[in-house]
């Protein structure tokens, strides 16, 4: 028997599966510390959270859109830490230039409150002898004046606490503060007593920028007034910051200053300025006169003196014994007092040697 087989037909390939298209997968709002160990991570995984970060915020996005709340460092002062750079800005500049040229005596040390400075009021005199007549005799009298010390103090009160908790030292800075105050009173107390002590010369310097006459004639005019009574010549100028001022604009017809410039050689020549020494007190030497400038004179003040520095001839004496710092504890209120002070005086030596020139 013969039998047919007939061959099955091949199956079909089984077509695609139809895909349907999925929404796409939400990704939850990453956690503060996600967001921060992804971008720690970087690479897909921190490109695939910050995407699924900025997904959330567009998604929960409403129709009104508001700026995201600011953190100011005026809202985190508690976190800004504060650094102070020392030290600290120094606005005033201690110094005592009348006392400087005059030079510092030592205060007698007499336990009492003055001293007394022996000074020549008439001397001897000679005269030419007629063979048997007389010598000139005339008796050597000398005064005793009287000096007063005055003491010159400053003082603070600083709490414990102040002078623990302060980064830049509040102690040291106060007593440094407390020092330079102590300069400039006594260089005031020093130049109002010699503008006190000054004699009138009698003349005026009236300025004119372009005409140095009236302040030639002036100083020379004072320059006598000393010399026919003592022999002295002026070495010094004091004045006022206005009259130094005067003192450099005064020019001559060529616009020129007349007075020779510390540094320039004196050249008085055209662009000379270029070598003096700056716009300082000492930057000019009129006459071949120092010039000291202290803004405790009074304005217009200019007088020429012959005060040749730690010389037993000049004309003025400053007397000084600072005793600096003194310190106690207050328990009471926990604190420190502490003071500085120091004991002055002045004489005039020979006033006619300190002559004061009028300005206008």
């Amino acid at each position: 028997m013969s039998e047919i087989i007939e061959a099955a037909a091949p199956e079909a390939a089984p077509s695609a599966p139809t895909i349907w298209a999925q929404p796409k997968k939400a990704f939850a709002m990453p956690s503060a510390a996600e967001y921060m160990a992804a971008m720690h991570t970087g690479g897909d995984t921190w490109v695939r959270v910050n995407r699924a970060f900025k997904e959330n915020l567009l998604e929960k996005s409403s129709a009104y859109e508001f700026a995201l709340a600011q953190d100011l460092t005026t809202d985190t002062a508690g976190l800004l830490e504060q650094r102070l750079l020392g030290p600290v800005i120094q606005d005033l500049n201690f110094m005592r230039p009348t006392v400087t040229a005059l030079g510092v005596s030592a205060m007698p040390a007499t336990p009492s409150k003055t001293f007394t400075r022996t000074k020549i009021s008439q001397h001897t005199s000679v005269s030419t002898q007629t063979e048997g007549s007389a010598v000139s005799s005339t008796k050597m009298t000398l005064s005793a004046n009287t000096v007063t010390k005055s003491t010159q103090a400053g003082g603070v009160f600083i709490s414990q606490q102040d002078i623990d908790f302060t980064a830049i030292p509040a102690l040291q800075t106060i007593i440094n503060d407390l020092t330079g105050e102590y300069m400039i009173r006594t260089d005031d107390v020093c130049s109002d007593a010699l503008v006190t002590a000054a004699t009138a010369s009698g003349s005026t310097w009236t300025f004119d920028q372009d005409d140095p006459s009236s302040l030639v004639d002036a100083l020379y005019d004072a320059a006598r007034e000393m010399a026919e009574d003592t022999n002295y010549f002026p070495t010094h100028i004091y004045c006022a910051p206005n009259v130094w001022e005067k003192l450099g604009r005064q020019l001559d017809a060529d616009k020129r200053p007349i007075f020779g410039y510390v540094g320039a050689n004196n050249n008085i020549v055209t662009n000379g300025l270029g070598g003096s020494t700056g716009l300082n007190y000492n930057s000019m030497n009129p006459l071949g006169l120092e010039v000291v400038v202290s803004n405790n004179f009074a304005s217009g003040t200019m007088i020429v003196a012959h005060t040749p520095k730690g010389s037993p001839t000049s004309a003025f004496s400053f007397y000084e014994d600072i005793r600096g710092i003194m310190s106690n504890e207050d328990a009471e209120l926990l604190g420190r007092n502490v003071t500085f002070y120091g004991y002055i005086a002045t004489f005039a030596n020979i006033p006619v040697c300190i002559q004061a020139i009028t300005t206008a």
